[in-house]
């Protein structure tokens, strides 16, 4: 599951054009352009966002599932105990909460999305125009978005994929968070302490090796 394409895809433009360049040769660059909103720094914070409020709803979704998996089997192992009157009970409650369950679901994805939108569409939005500028200055004729799902693409040239520059751009026009200052502390007189053990940093992964560009 990709959830970030149906709304990214709606918000970015296939095709840029620069009318001024048509004499000239065509100058074609490639963009995912998914990838660049979502591996932003801002797009990593607002994925993580919605991943937390996806998970919470996959819960919720969960729990009323099992219940009603519990009203299923009830009504199935009592099939020739429980009378008819406690049989026609369970069956109504289990209408009951596949109706429920339906809802719930439905209403879980409504939510989801215009959250997603709401987390998206300004990163989008100003990576659209960061890119406009980009096919502006660098004289695209044309920029092809690879991460759209119809977007035919079947090979291109590593070095006109400019989705790492546009990244880059991303994240220098993203406004940056005021840095939190902490009141001064005032000095202490402690007892001395014996000195603790120094804690070695956690080793960062390395970077997988890129493939050289053509």
């Amino acid at each position: 599951m990709t959830p970030l394409k149906t709304t990214i895809a709606a918000i970015v433009a296939l095709l840029i054009s620069a009318p001024s360049l048509r004499a000239q040769s065509s100058k074609i660059a490639v963009v995912d352009f998914e990838r660049a909103v979502v591996e932003s720094t801002e797009g990593k914070k607002s994925s993580e966002k919605f991943n937390g409020a996806l998970q919470a709803k996959q819960g919720d979704v969960e729990k009323k599932q099992k219940e009603l998996e519990d009203q299923q089997k009830k009504l199935q192992n009592g099939a020739r105990t429980l009378s008819d009157a406690v049989k026609a009970d369970l069956q109504r409650d289990i209408d009951r909460r596949t109706t429920e369950l339906q809802r719930v679901n439905e209403d879980a994805q409504k939510e989801l999305q215009t959250l997603r939108d709401q987390l998206l569409r300004p990163i989008a939005e100003r990576a659209t125009a960061i890119l406009n500028a980009m096919a502006d200055e660098q004289g695209y004729t044309v920029v092809i978005d690879t991460s759209s799902p119809d977007h035919n693409v079947l090979w291109f040239n590593k070095k006109n994929d400019v989705t790492d520059e546009l990244i880059k751009r991303i994240n220098a026009a993203t406004p940056q968070e005021p840095a939190k200052t902490e009141a001064p502390k005032q000095p202490t007189t402690a007892a001395p302490t014996a000195p603790r053990p120094t804690t070695p940093a956690v080793p960062r992964p390395t970077p997988a090796p890129t493939a050289p560009k053509q």
